[in-house]
């Protein structure tokens, strides 16, 4: 009776389950250089630019199959000069294919934004990633994907 309760309970986790899920990660799962170490900071998972000027940094995404993916990101900064911007791209295994969204900045300033990047193509086994361009003073907060 244990035994199928649990079974159960594992199965129940799988019935609602959506194979185009999104994922979050933080923005401190960026790349950062060794030259912008210094001055790169984070705190939780939110990455902020304490350089003096605009850093642009790498995150690597994980996808689980090709074709569209909705892209986003959240971040905060407390006027126009602490903006923060990203756009998605993706290659194409064989270096065949390469796809882009437009690069998309906040427009709102003082709070929190959800900035929404449009769909990225993403090719059989290739490599998909989000550049952010933070200005001095920018949070990203996180980055989403679709599944």
């Amino acid at each position: 009776m244990i035994t199928t309760i649990a079974i159960g309970g594992i199965s129940g986790l799988f019935v609602g389950s959506d194979t185009a899920h999104a994922v979050r990660v933080g923005g401190h799962a960026a790349q950062i250089w060794g030259s912008d170490a210094g001055c790169a900071s984070s705190a939780y998972a939110t990455l902020e630019n304490t350089c003096n000027d605009t850093k642009t940094f790498t995150i690597p995404l994980m996808v689980a199959s090709p074709g569209g993916k909705a892209l986003s990101f959240r971040a905060v900064g407390a006027t126009q000069n602490n903006n923060v911007g990203c756009r998605g791209q993706a290659m194409a295994d064989d270096n065949a294919g390469f796809w882009a969204t437009p690069w998309t900045f906040m427009n709102q300033f003082g709070s929190v934004q959800t900035v929404d990047l449009g769909m990225l193509n993403v090719g059989n086994d290739g490599a998909v990633y989000m550049r952010c361009q933070i200005d001095n003073g920018g949070k990203l907060l996180s980055v989403e994907w679709e599944q």
